[in-house]
């Protein structure tokens, strides 16, 4: 009896552990970086209305200047929008499409970062797109 509760427990154990690993692993991402002002507002069918407003040339321009005025960084995907956990990285990539390499944080809501590089249409992503 006693080596049938010990064994249960450790096979939960077991299964318990290879299930947060799996969890934290890895996936990519792919979208549009933007300011979070403009993707609230309709993400970048609302661009002319920022454009205007700000007078600035593009979708990178807008982004930073409204980042710079308060907002934050996020990930338009066609399933939605998703902040990011690195803003320095995502700067780098602001109006542009994107495969952000991460794990989603369920409690945040946001994508943790490990890695953000241009986007490549023949590379298969898997995620939030």
């Amino acid at each position: 009896m006693r080596k049938s509760i010990l064994s249960i427990s450790l096979a939960s154990t077991l299964m318990f552990v290879a299930a947060s690993f799996v969890a934290a692993q890895n996936q990519s991402y792919s979208g549009v970086i933007t300011a979070s002002q403009i993707a609230s507002t309709g993400g970048s069918s609302s661009l002319g209305l920022w454009m205007k407003k700000l007078n600035c040339h593009d979708e990178r321009d807008c982004a930073q200047r409204l980042v710079g005025a308060g907002g934050k960084y996020v990930l338009v995907t066609a399933k939605g929008v998703y902040p990011l956990s690195d803003q320095t990285k995502a700067a780098l990539f602001a109006g542009s499409r994107v495969t952000v390499a991460g794990t989603y944080d369920r409690s945040k809501k946001t994508i943790e970062v490990a890695d953000v590089h241009a986007y490549n249409a023949s590379a298969t992503s898997a995620g939030l797109q």
